[in-house]
Parts: structure tokens; C-alpha cells; sequence
């Protein structure tokens, strides 16, 4: 019981409530579109599914169920991310938004798996050889091999996992982010991120990973020596480029999920509700705070096409 006390005591050391403050300080107005893009990552999947009786129904959550799995653990990690940067821990912030964005990647080429038009459709983008594409073009045999009814994989999308049993599930561990990203860009999931959505994804991937490859100037210690603070300062000294660096990366990152989830909803959700759904968030003060450019501009387009 003890060893818990003290763990316990650490912790509320480590997340002070006036390291808190301070971060809420010095980062202003990016603090505040940071975290309502981070809401909105969180509330916009279950907001389009259709409701029943108010709550979200079984039948529409089941065909996006593979993803929303992955977008569940993806939208916490974002959220530990946020409180450990705002607590001075900036590497350990970045390194969590690396995950969250693989978290994403993965659910996301999951959920399109569950689908034959995207099984069956040879990749423009990866070689043969590419481990992505070899799951894929795998991935028709073992659906019939493991008798697995494909109308109703695409209505329950967490088949998926019963067609990559055996060795497959631990291939897929090994994909690449990088080839996932380049695969879920061809099949139109990150439409929207302007002309080149891999560059704008991968160089943010880049940046993350530097954090989670220690490089040296990019540990908490290295940041504070070049932003000329106490590197043995403790609680951790809030770093004011540090953190503004960090709020600027992961409100891109939370964008970047807003974008996959809306481009996933574009075949499931009928065009009505798709149309009312788009106007109604963009008349959301929520949303409108959060200063999402890609997905407004997406959401402006789908409100003014789908007339009927």
C-alpha cells in the first residue's frame, strides 16, 4: 500500500495543478483550439452515426466498430499526450502523439479492409512486396477461408480481426506507418488535407518520431538547455517554444483525425443526414474554435453539394 501512497504522491507532483496554470498561461488562445480539436476528434464519429431512441445505433456503430476501437484508444492517448506536455514532460507528449497517430493509421486501414472494394483494389502506391500490400491482396483468400460472410464483415467491421487470425495478426503489428499512410491517402481517407495529404501526415510522423528516437535536442533536458533554463529545475520549467512547438503539432495531429473519421463517413451516412450534420457543425461554436481549415472546407463542400 505504501509503494502506492508514494507513486500516487509522484504523480501529483509530476501533474501539478499550477503547472497546469502556467502552461494555460503561457500558451493562450492555442491551448483553447488545441483542446476543442481534440474534442472534436473525440465526439464527431458518434455525432454523424444515426441515433435510435438518442443513443447511437447498434447497427451503424457495428459497420465502423474496427475503427472506432482504434479511435477510442487514440483519442485517450491524445488526451494523456495534452496533460503531460501542459505538465512540462514535452517528450513524453510528443512521443504519445506519435501513437495516437499510428493508433489512427491502423484503425483506419482496418476499417477499410473491411471492405471488398478496397481489398480487392491493387494499391498505386506500394510495391507487391510491401507488407501492407501483401495483407491485402492475402486478406480475399482468408475472409473465404475462414467462412466469413462478406456482406456481413462490411456490416460488422470487427470481422476483420477473425480473417487475421494465426501469424497475420502479428504481421500486422510489423506494417509501416509510413506504407499505412501512403495506402489510406490512395484510397481517399485523408482527402481534403490539401493537394499532397501523405507530406502533410508523414512530416508530421517525422517530427514526432524524433521525439520518440531520443534524439538529444529533443529530450526535456536538451529543450531547456537551449531555451536557457535550470536543466535540473524541479517540478518540470513550463518552456515556452516547447510547448507552443508541441500545441501547433498536435492540433495538426487532431485535425488530421477529424479528416479520416469524416472521409469514413462520406459512404456509410446517407446524404441527408450527411448534409444536415455538416451544416449543424459548422454552425458549432465548439468546432468553430477548434480553427479546423481542412475539415471546415471539407464540411462547407459536403453542406452545399448534398442539396437535395
Amino acid at each position: 500500500m505504501e509503494s502506492w501512497l508514494s507513486i500516487a504522491g509522484w504523480m501529483k507532483k509530476v501533474h501539478a495543478d499550477d503547472l497546469f496554470k502556467v502552461s494555460g498561461e503561457v500558451a493562450g488562445d492555442s491551448l483553447t483550439k488545441a483542446e476543442a480539436a481534440w474534442r472534436e476528434f473525440g465526439l464527431i464519429p458518434t455525432d454523424f452515426l444515426k441515433k435510435s431512441n438518442g443513443k447511437t445505433d447498434p447497427a451503424d456503430f457495428r459497420s465502423k466498430a474496427a475503427f472506432c476501437m482504434y479511435h477510442w484508444d487514440a483519442g485517450r492517448m491524445a488526451g494523456i499526450s495534452l496533460g503531460n506536455a501542459l505538465c512540462g514532460q514535452y517528450n513524453a507528449g510528443f512521443t504519445l502523439l506519435r501513437s495516437y497517430l499510428e493508433l489512427l493509421v491502423r484503425g483506419t486501414l482496418f476499417q477499410c479492409l473491411a471492405h471488398r472494394k478496397f481489398r480487392e483494389c491493387q494499391s498505386r502506391v506500394l510495391r507487391p512486396t510491401d507488407a501492407v500490400s501483401v495483407l491485402a491482396g492475402n486478406l480475399p483468400t482468408l475472409v473465404r477461408e475462414r467462412q466469413i460472410d462478406e456482406i456481413e464483415l462490411e456490416s460488422n467491421s470487427m470481422l476483420i480481426f477473425d480473417a487475421l487470425q494465426g501469424h497475420w495478426i502479428q504481421d500486422v503489428f510489423r506494417l509501416e506507418p509510413g506504407s499505412i499512410m501512403r495506402q489510406i491517402v490512395d484510397w481517399g481517407m485523408l482527402e481534403g488535407l490539401e493537394e499532397k495529404p501523405e507530406k502533410i501526415a508523414g512530416e508530421l510522423y517525422g517530427r514526432l518520431s524524433e521525439n520518440a528516437h531520443e534524439r538529444v535536442e529533443r529530450t526535456d533536458s536538451g529543450r531547456a538547455i537551449e531555451e536557457g533554463t535550470d536543466i535540473f529545475e524541479w517540478p518540470a520549467p513550463i518552456l515556452r517554444k516547447s510547448l507552443l512547438e508541441f500545441l501547433d503539432d498536435f492540433h495538426l495531429a487532431m485535425e488530421i483525425g477529424v479528416v479520416a473519421v469524416l472521409n469514413q463517413l462520406l459512404d456509410r451516412v446517407p446524404r441527408d443526414r450527411l448534409r444536415d450534420n455538416s451544416k449543424r457543425l459548422l454552425g458549432d461554436e465548439v468546432f468553430k474554435s477548434a480553427h479546423l481549415k481542412y475539415s471546415t472546407k471539407l464540411l462547407k463542400g459536403w453542406a452545399s453539394e448534398f442539396l437535395i
